[in-house]
């Protein structure tokens, strides 16, 4: 349960364009609201694993925003997935193969005009 709270909690930051308070948090879950000392550890232990940054404005006054946008963060956990395997080559071949048609003319916009310039060298 924390790992989704974690990520319902990083979801709403990264969706925000100004850093939240706990109470603007709360106001954003739908559903079942956790409570201030919940998200307050959460948002603790976020701090803790660099995930997100603690912006003290006053003495009772504290907001948090991502240290990362979400698709930085997504680029990041994947490069880390990638260095970690024993076979990095196998790896990322399942992953491009797994990709959509749309995704694979995404990864091939990103590439291509590196792709030209290592060919001129």
């Amino acid at each position: 349960m924390r790992g989704e709270l974690e990520r319902e909690l990083m979801q709403i930051l990264w969706d925000s364009t100004e850093p939240l308070g706990i109470r603007e948090i709360q106001d954003v879950f739908t559903g079942h609201i956790p409570a201030y000392t919940t998200l307050m550890t959460s948002l603790d232990r976020l701090e803790k694993k660099g995930q997100v940054i603690r912006i003290e404005e006053g003495p009772r006054k504290i907001r948090f925003r991502p240290t990362h946008s979400g698709g930085e963060h997504t680029s990041l956990a994947m490069t880390a997935a990638l260095n970690a395997s024993s076979d990095s080559e196998a790896a990322l071949l399942r992953f491009a193969g797994n990709l959509s048609d749309e995704h694979l003319d995404l990864l091939r916009q990103a590439i291509g005009p590196k792709s030209a310039k290592q060919k001129t060298r």
